[in-house]
């Protein structure tokens, strides 16, 4: 343990002659080498090994901050995540027919076309479809754009069709096929 306190006593003042002074052998220790002077002063050392220190507590500090931002903002997110979920699934089974076949993807994409297309377009193609495919479409479609295309018919097709989808469940066109096979 003297061994120790002098060690550090001569490494504490190897900047100046001092060091070399201070370098008595404690009574019957065994002889060591001598010790090399530093050349960069010890308390320069402790300084930068202090600001080092320092450096890195701040960016701990400014990274456990940041983590603590980051999973405030995660619980935002899947938190706006469910409630977008829940009136989506919602919607998804509102708009999904609660009688007939599933969707097939040529009707959903056939869907998607007359939602999108000019209405008197649409008009017209409605207009020379068989009648089980039109209210199958018409069905499906907004209400709004239905509307719009049924305003733009002849308004004795207008008229069946509207007549044919107030009286409720009816076959679908796929299904219709196959009841004539």
């Amino acid at each position: 343990m003297n061994l120790t306190i002098m060690t550090i006593l001569i490494l504490f003042f190897s900047s100046n002659s001092m060091a070399e002074e201070l370098l008595l052998e404690p009574k019957g220790a065994p002889v060591t080498a001598p010790v090399e002077k530093m050349s960069v002063p010890s308390e320069t050392l402790m300084r930068l090994m202090e600001e080092r220190q320092q450096d890195l507590d701040r960016r701990e500090a400014a990274v456990r901050r940041e983590e603590e931002h980051l999973k405030l903002l995660r619980m935002d997110i899947e938190g706006l995540l469910k409630t977008q979920e829940i009136p989506s699934k919602r919607a998804a089974s509102a708009a999904k027919p609660t009688t007939g076949p599933a969707l097939s993807p040529n009707l959903v994409h056939l869907n998607q076309a007359f939602e999108t297309m000019p209405v008197e377009e649409a008009a017209q193609r409605i207009d020379k479809m068989h009648e089980a495919v039109a209210l199958d479409l018409l069905a499906r479609l907004k209400g709004k754009t239905a509307g719009q295309i049924l305003a733009a018919l002849n308004p004795a097709k207008a008229a069946r069709l509207v007549e044919k989808l107030a009286a409720g469940p009816r076959p679908s066109s796929s299904e219709t096929s196959l009841q004539r096979k």
